[in-house]
């Protein structure tokens, strides 16, 4: 039964009140009984800031409290066509044949991506090993198939191994909901990052303890010699000639070295997690700094009293110790709470001189009605004290919300604008030499993401990407560039930005150019940069296949919050991202599935010949 929580309320109409009732119902008759049973306090009538919750919350977030969703689509509207654009360059990360055949929309969907490069010159592994982190629907029925599923490559992207998910501290449970009293489980917003001296990967995602409690963690994996954690298969499409291999896996027959995966570590254990344990944890992500090995998170904070806080904690110097507990400090707070401000998708990294730079995508609504003011902006703060101390908030720039877009079922009225930073540490390997502090652009920090096309208040499903730029550190930003070189009145989202040891600026994001009269079919575009942010070449197409986002999900959102990018040999531009493309036997209704590909086209460290 929902409940009424006043304390968090203020204001509520009748209107937004039978609304959220409704929906409430609707997720209590399709969700299993201990999807709805959790321990945590935040239910589908609660409200921050006068806004229902489910406004705000991460897809992991969705996921961890409120369970599968039924399709918001009627079948007549799922996978309206496919055109193939001819390069062939595109790989699939997960199998996509572990799918289950229509009508069943049950574990459908791989999206939500994240992407890590091992690049150590002093071992030689430069660009060959590779893992994939996304939301895998999967894990709503079977805590060890996700829903933080991973794949991992060891040959530079050319073949991917899908491993299911990561393995939870509770062992066994095949088949077993994640909800299971007693049990822990993952919940996706999945993040992975590597520190190339150690050859450590780390994944943060959304936990939930075998308590009930959600909280974040962190897992710690290696390439090694071993057997499979867990059922492996290779990310083929084998099926489509052969149906009978629908559902069945496709182990890998040579495989020797794996990337296997300890149990998790809870970055926040429970004294942190507010009064009654009720707080909720959201949207996180991870970043090691590569010099110092430190592991630092930001999440916002959900409050059982109502605020909202964004917070970072830290892992100092662990990425420097492999065979050591993650040990993380308490909560150092970023910005505390705003009585109208919403303040989400936190994204840190490091400068060359140690300052840590934080950004966000931040909103402003009125606390008795939830209405959203015209306020929307990029934000960001920086430490100077290695995350103990922030700057109070900084304007990167102010963006126009964009209508959400087609096929994309979060049922909201916009997508959210999750910034993606990055900072010119030269190679990064965490040796800053002189000639890598001299050279033009060092230390230079980019920061993307959307803007719409029209001013608040005429909602458009329609934008345009930029990325800023900032020239001292991180204390202003001052450089606003459009990126994408089309003049559509389409669909433009999840941009990311990448910088080479040249100082050559990357970005890929997705948009619906090709289709300005339907603005249905979407595209993964990319750029280049070589002088700093301050211009882009001519964009280039990198999918070999349009697609669009009327497809057969269990999840809601169905393609996640963000897409990720990398560098293999601190040069090769590489991206990752979902799309619908895998229609299977039959040319049915197509599903969610994570896709890889090596840029072409950029002219600049994009051979992947030298890499592969």
């Amino acid at each position: 039964m929902a409940r009424q929580v006043e304390s968090r309320v203020p204001g509520r109409s009748d209107t937004v009140w039978r609304l959220v009732m409704v929906a409430a119902l609707a997720v209590a008759l399709l969700a299993p009984l201990s999807l709805v049973d959790t321990a945590s306090a935040i239910r589908l009538d609660d409200t921050y800031k006068g806004v229902p919750v489910e406004e705000l919350l991460s897809s992991g977030g969705r996921a961890a409290l409120f369970g599968p969703d039924s399709p918001i689509q009627s079948p007549g509207e799922f996978q309206r066509g496919a055109h193939d654009n001819g390069r062939g360059g595109n790989t699939f990360v997960n199998d996509p044949c572990l799918d289950p055949p229509p009508p069943d929309r049950r574990r459908t969907v791989q999206s939500e991506t994240e992407i890590a490069v091992l690049n150590n010159p002093r071992s030689g592994e430069m660009g060959r090993k590779m893992v994939a982190g996304y939301n895998d629907s999967f894990g709503f029925y079977d805590r060890e198939e996700g829903l933080s599923g991973y794949a991992y490559s060891t040959d530079g992207g050319n073949t991917w191994i899908d491993g299911g998910g990561l393995p939870p501290r509770v062992p066994g449970g095949h088949g077993q909901s994640p909800f299971t009293p007693g049990v822990d489980g993952f919940f996706g917003d999945p993040v992975v990052v590597v520190h190339q001296r150690t050859e450590t990967f780390f994944y943060a995602s959304i936990y939930k303890r075998p308590d009930g409690i959600f909280t974040l963690s962190v897992s710690r994996g290696r390439f090694t010699v071993a057997p499979p954690q867990d059922v492996e298969s290779v990310a083929n499409t084998r099926c489509l000639n052969q149906p009978e291999e629908t559902g069945v896996p496709d182990p890998p027959q040579q495989q020797r070295e794996r990337l296997v995966w300890e149990p998790p570590f809870e970055a926040i254990v429970p004294p942190f997690l507010g009064p009654g344990n009720e707080d909720f944890l959201d949207k996180e992500w991870l970043y090691v700094d590569q010099n110092s090995g430190t592991l630092y998170l930001t999440y916002t904070r959900f409050a059982a009293d109502g605020s909202t806080p964004i917070e970072l904690v830290r892992c100092v110097g662990c990425a420097n110790n492999p065979g050591q507990p993650l040990v993380f400090t308490p909560p150092s707070v970023i910005v505390p709470n705003e009585l109208a401000d919403f303040n989400q998708a936190t994204m840190p990294f490091t400068t060359p001189t140690g300052r840590v730079i934080v950004t966000w995508f931040a909103r402003t609504f009125d606390p008795v009605s939830g209405a959203e003011q015209n306020k929307q902006r990029i934000e960001y703060a920086y430490s100077d004290d290695d995350g103990v101390t922030f700057s109070p908030e900084q304007l990167v720039a102010f963006v126009n919300p964009q209508g959400e877009p087609p096929g994309y079922n979060r049922r909201r009225l916009t997508i959210l604008n999750a910034p993606y930073i990055f900072v010119d540490r030269g190679q990064d390997d965490g040796v800053f030499t002189e000639q890598e502090r001299a050279r033009p652009g060092f230390g230079d920090v980019y920061i993307t993401y959307f803007s719409g096309k029209q001013p608040f208040g005429t909602l458009q499903k329609a934008a345009d990407i930029f990325l800023s730029a900032s020239r001292d550190n991180g204390t202003t930003f001052q450089t606003h560039t459009k990126v994408n070189d089309d003049s559509t009145n389409t669909v433009h989202v999840f941009p990311n930005v990448q910088v080479d040891r040249n100082g050559a600026v990357y970005t890929s994001w997705i948009d619906r150019r090709q289709d300005p009269g339907g603005n249905i079919f979407n595209d993964t575009w990319a750029a280049v940069s070589r002088d700093f942010g301050l211009t882009f070449g001519h964009n280039v197409l990198q999918t070999d296949r349009s697609t669009d986002w009327f497809v057969r999900a269990d999840a809601r959102p169905n393609f996640g919050d963000y897409n990720s990018s990398e560098l293999i040999a601190y040069t090769g531009f590489v991206m990752i991202w979902a799309d619908g493309r895998f229609r299977p036997p039959g040319g049915q209704t197509a599903t969610p599935d994570t896709i890889f590909s090596i840029a072409t086209g950029l002219g600049v460290g994009d051979d992947p010949n030298t890499t592969r």
